[in-house]
């Protein structure tokens, strides 16, 4: 059979079929296994064929654990632009200021449980937030983020220091998680 694939008058193109074949398959193979390629330059000959684009990285976050863990989610999701960034959660990262986090205005959802945060201010115009979890923190006015469109659930259980009649400003609709001490 060998001998049939490298016999020019018998079949040349047995051999050029078994070649397109496997170029057929090899192709189809680095497809399969180029799905990670776009995180990595590109070069031929010493000459760049491509650079992925860079993860969004122009915000300025005065808070560390806040600044880490926005810096994590951009790595995790590849956000490329600060609208990019819809989901994030900040859990027992030590966060006591949200200051810088408003540029990020695409955010949908906001876990942030756990942590020292005293001021919602920074929530006010970030208008398509839907959920926002911030139980457990020190939390002591949750009158910005009453006047959210697009908000829908609120967590604030466990903050005692939170002012319990700003409650009534949120609308019907909102499903909202109280302090203990403003369930009475």
């Amino acid at each position: 059979m060998l001998t049939n694939l490298f016999d020019r008058s018998s079949g040349s193109h047995i051999l050029k079929k078994a070649c397109l074949g496997f170029t057929v398959f090899l192709c189809l193979l680095s497809l399969s296994s180029c799905s990670q390629l776009k995180k990595y330059d590109v070069t031929f000959n010493d000459s760049t064929l491509y650079s992925p684009q860079p993860l969004f990285s122009e915000y300025r976050i005065a808070d560390q654990g806040l600044a880490t863990c926005v810096e994590q989610a951009i790595e995790d999701f590849e956000v490329y632009t600060e609208a990019g960034l819809e989901v994030l959660n900040c859990s027992n990262a030590g966060i006591s200021s949200l200051i810088g986090l408003s540029q990020f205005r695409n955010l949908k959802r906001l876990k942030l449980s756990g942590n020292d945060i005293r001021n919602l201010v920074e929530l006010s115009v970030m208008t398509n937030l839907v959920e926002v979890q911030v139980d457990d923190n020190n939390i002591v006015d949750s009158v910005p983020l009453t006047a959210l469109p697009s908000i829908k659930d609120v967590n604030l259980a466990h903050n005692p220091a939170l002012q319990c009649p700003g409650l009534m400003r949120f609308p019907a609709h909102v499903r909202i998680v109280f302090p203990e001490h403003c369930r009475s």
